[in-house]
């Protein structure tokens, strides 16, 4: 029995010896195997890389002045722009002439007699008149009328051409505006002499009825 245990324990050691021999034979590969490795990484990691050579280019040939397509075109364009441009002129220049040959339109020839500004620099009160207030006045101003003999020798149609510009129609007519303004423009000497006359033929009927009466007693 004791013998049997000595043989083991001897097996045992032998068997202990031999992982360990096995162990470092082992461990040695792996290690030189990762350190070719390693040399194999830093061996390729520190070799340039090859310079391609560049492929040589050929030269442009040169661009001739007469065949270049831009200019062309532009040239083109422009000679299309200049005789535009000689019409535009010509219908400018012929545009005052036209104006000039045209005859005056009805509308206009219907407009009443006006004034730039009023007589003496001072303009009669229009509002006076029914129905004249003061925008109306103010666009009457703009018309050129200031004062209310003008407004009295307007006609029929000078009328409608003031109302179509005050855009009231027939208000002209329906208020009265011409003969209110017929009665305003009598100067006031004339209507004096006939209060005076009017007050002198009062006092001679007074007079002779007085007399009558003292004949009659």
């Amino acid at each position: 029995m004791p013998l049997l245990i000595v043989q083991l324990a001897i097996l045992i050691a032998v068997a202990f010896v031999v992982g360990c021999f096995l162990g470092r034979i082992l461990r040695r590969r792996k290690s030189a195997g990762s350190d070719h490795e390693r040399t194999i990484v830093a061996a390729a990691l520190s070799t340039p890389p090859l310079a391609e050579k560049p492929e040589p280019v050929p030269p442009a040939e040169p661009v001739r002045a007469d065949s270049d397509p831009l200019k062309a075109k532009a040239g083109s364009v422009k000679a299309r722009i200049e005789p535009v441009e000689a019409s535009a002129d010509s219908d400018v220049a012929a545009a005052p002439v036209l104006q000039e040959a045209l005859p005056e339109t009805p509308e206009d020839a219907d407009r009443p007699q006006w004034r730039e500004a009023p007589r003496r620099g001072k303009a009669d009160e229009l509002t006076a008149i029914e129905g004249i207030g003061k925008a109306i006045e103010a666009v009457l101003h703009e018309l050129g009328i200031f004062h209310y003999d003008q407004i009295a020798q307007w006609t029929r149609e000078e009328a409608i051409w003031i109302e179509r510009r005050i855009g009231f129609p027939g208000r002209v007519e329906r208020e009265g505006w011409i003969a209110q303004a017929a009665k305003l423009a009598e100067p006031p000497a004339k209507s004096t002499t006939k209060r005076g006359a009017k007050t002198k033929k009062a006092a001679n009927a007074r007079s002779g009825t007085r007399r009558a009466k003292k004949q009659a007693g």
